[in-house]
């Protein structure tokens, strides 16, 4: 466990549970209902399911942010490589494996605009630099200007374009850590 704390309260992140996966399940919805509401055309399909986040848990993947008692993000990182970013149309910062991935993040509506997803881009560099890795990397759709103002305000490089596994494009981002 990993604790960080931001301005305004202290966010603890850990690994996620099976008991978790109702409270994640919630914050799949919102953020797929802040989407919807934005026409930003990610996540307004079955993915990600329960049955994703599952597999997630059981990799020791999904992590969790934890504030006043309650889980209010979730984010899943993985060890490099992701098939979906063997191929860019763009150029990576580095070109080796070893880097971590965040895909899969996002944060209760309550606390949106806190601070919380910011902590969570320092904690997953943090992770990346624990692990030894060169540089942490992530993907959005072009349209979610949320996420790409962070990778912006956090310094991340924008890279590209990646094809997901059902072919949708992406923008990808990555810095070294």
């Amino acid at each position: 466990m990993n604790a960080m704390t931001d301005d305004k309260a202290s966010i603890t992140f850990r690994l996620a549970t099976e008991a978790d996966l109702p409270t994640v399940m919630t914050i799949v919805a919102e953020a797929r209902q802040f989407l919807h509401d934005r026409e930003i055309p990610q996540w307004q399909g079955p993915y990600p399911t329960e049955a994703t986040f599952l597999a997630d848990i059981k990799q020791r993947a999904l992590w969790v942010a934890v504030r006043a008692q309650k889980v209010v993000l979730m984010m899943t990182l993985l060890h490099g490589p992701d098939p979906n970013y063997s191929d860019i149309d763009g150029e990576w910062v580095q070109p080796t494996s070893e880097y971590l991935v965040m895909h899969r993040i996002a944060v209760t509506r309550t606390v949106a605009g806190q601070g919380v997803a910011q902590a969570a881009f320092a904690f997953a560099l943090q992770q990346a630099q624990v692990l030894k890795l060169v540089s942490l990397r992530f993907d959005t759709h072009e349209l979610n200007t949320g996420m790409r103002h962070l990778a912006s305000k956090k310094d991340f490089t924008f890279c590209g374009t990646v094809l997901m596994a059902d072919g949708t494009p992406r923008v990808a981002y990555e810095k070294l850590v």
